[in-house]
């Protein structure tokens, strides 16, 4: 049997013992979201955290004038929520949409804070990998403040090229913060360097 995708996500930042994972994996429950499903919204609280098994998601913002600016695109083995919210039971800033038909495995309060507290593994996993998300968030913040759009164009082309393929131009376009217009320009100036 090919190995579960969120086995493969927690053995990859932390040795997660194998033999745990049964006990783990009986705190998930499992769902499904339609192509262009709202998962949460702005002002919800945000009562799961999510992997995603199948699919793609993506987390963004609405500006006071209506530009979405996508911040965060979940694909297979990834995590997806947002954890402040359900943390703490406050309402949430963000949107999480789902991209594509999605399925996931997902953890209400309860059961997390069950997983965290019961499974020493678990709570290692997640104290490692929000070390390497927030150096990785500051190094993202950095780069969005210095970077133009032709060069956040070309680091996504380097970094997940498959995107490009995998979601629609506008999609593309609200990632790296343009219009679907400019866009297409860039595009059209960095296939001719």
């Amino acid at each position: 049997m090919e190995q579960h995708l969120l086995l493969k996500e927690l053995q990859s930042k932390y040795g997660f013992p194998t033999e745990e994972f049964p006990k783990l994996l009986a705190f998930f429950r499992k769902k499904q979201f339609k192509k262009n499903e709202i998962i949460f919204k702005s002002g919800d609280i945000v009562k799961h955290t999510y992997f995603v098994l199948k699919g793609c998601t993506r987390q963004y913002y609405v500006s006071p004038e209506g530009a979405e600016r996508t911040i965060y695109f979940a694909e297979e083995g990834a995590f997806c929520g947002e954890l402040m919210s359900f943390l703490h039971g406050t309402p949430t800033n963000l949107n999480l949409q789902a991209l594509e038909d999605t399925d996931v495995i997902y953890l209400d309060l309860k059961n997390w804070e069950t997983a965290i507290t019961s499974i020493p593994a678990f709570t290692l996993y997640h104290i490692k990998n929000h070390q390497r998300l927030m150096a990785k968030l500051k190094e993202e913040v950095g780069k969005a403040h210095n970077e133009t759009p032709d060069e956040k164009y070309r680091r996504l082309v380097n970094e997940q090229p498959h995107l490009l393929q995998r979601l629609p131009q506008y999609q593309i376009a609200a990632d790296i913060g343009v219009t679907p217009e400019t866009l297409s320009r860039i595009r059209k100036r960095n296939t001719q360097i």
